[in-house]
């Protein structure tokens, strides 16, 4: 046998019967990285119907769809969304209190920030109930596992399904939440969820495009198939929580003009784009294969010496 294939074979029969995940290569261990991604969103009043306006109500849940267009690790591009290609997924999350709180016996938009002139909104875990746009609906509890605010799908191959805005509510849910599952988070014990908006925006304003405001999110991991632990992190964009969590999201919130056309071209009001960033490093049991892999190639060099 040739110098070189047995220590190989070795490796490979470690690793038989442990299949890597498909998403193992789609992170880059020991370094941050970033997710950009572009989402749309629609405003649901407690009852699960789709609200006219933007006033948000204690009860009321944001429920959209979300596809990462990239992923950046150390400045190198390790992930582009493609024909062949997509990690695309849903999130929803329900919102728990909005202004006016009391600070102090005085009416203040954010209860963390008195002075501050924007709206805070705080949000928690969704309601996995239904959700209908017109006579579409789509139903949480068959995407989203209890205490998710997000997830997400690996679709690969040239049967990956692309992602769409236009269409029903149902099909373009449908082809979001297409693939492998690859990662799940909610708010749990540690982390949290909240936006500040602008009070004095106007549509006009909005669709010349400018935004709503931003939402800032610490998440901790539910369900996670990428094949690597994910390391806490602070969000580089929240300057209230300051709670490190797996999984950081910022995002600008805005409108989907395509909604607001004469003849919409998308059941989906709201659109923005953001990042999720992760800190990622091998799972341990991964590790644990290479490693057993290594002492049995030394036995063998040792063996050879005796």
């Amino acid at each position: 046998m040739k110098k070189g294939v047995f220590p190989f074979l070795i490796i490979a029969w470690l690793l038989t019967g442990t299949t890597l995940p498909a998403s193992a290569t789609v992170f880059q261990s020991h370094m941050l990285n970033t997710l950009s991604f572009s989402y749309v969103e629609n405003l649901f009043d407690s009852n699960g119907t789709m609200k006219n306006g933007l006033e948000l109500a204690p009860g009321d849940h944001l429920v959209g769809i979300i596809s990462v267009n990239r992923i950046v690790a150390g400045g190198e591009t390790i992930f582009t969304a493609g024909p062949t290609s997509q990690l695309t997924g849903i999130y929803a999350h329900k919102v728990l209190s909005v202004p006016p709180y009391v600070v102090n016996g005085q009416y203040a938009y954010d209860p963390l920030n008195p002075s501050s002139l924007q709206v805070h909104t705080e949000y928690g875990n969704p309601d996995l109930g239904a959700f209908t746009v017109g006579s579409s609906t789509v139903n949480l509890a068959n995407v989203l596992e209890p205490g998710a605010v997000l997830a997400l799908w690996l679709d690969q191959g040239n049967s990956a399904t692309s992602f769409t805005t236009g269409g029903t509510l149902a099909d373009s849910v449908a082809r979001a939440t297409d693939g492998l599952p690859f990662l799940s988070a909610g708010i749990g014990n540690s982390g949290y969820f909240y936006s500040h908006t602008k009070p004095s925006v106007t549509m006009a304003e909005l669709m010349n495009g400018a935004f709503i405001g931003q939402a800032f999110a610490g998440l901790e991991v539910l369900t996670n198939a990428t094949g690597h632990t994910l390391f806490p992190i602070f969000n580089p964009g929240d300057q209230e929580q300051g709670t490190a969590t797996p999984l950081v999201l910022s995002c600008d919130l805005g409108i989907n003009p395509a909604f607001f056309s004469p003849e919409p071209a998308s059941p989906w009001a709201l659109a923005g784009t953001g990042s999720v960033q992760v800190y990622p490093a091998p799972e341990p049991s991964t590790l644990a294969l290479f490693g057993a892999a290594g002492c049995i190639m030394a036995l063998c060099r040792l063996r050879k010496r005796i």
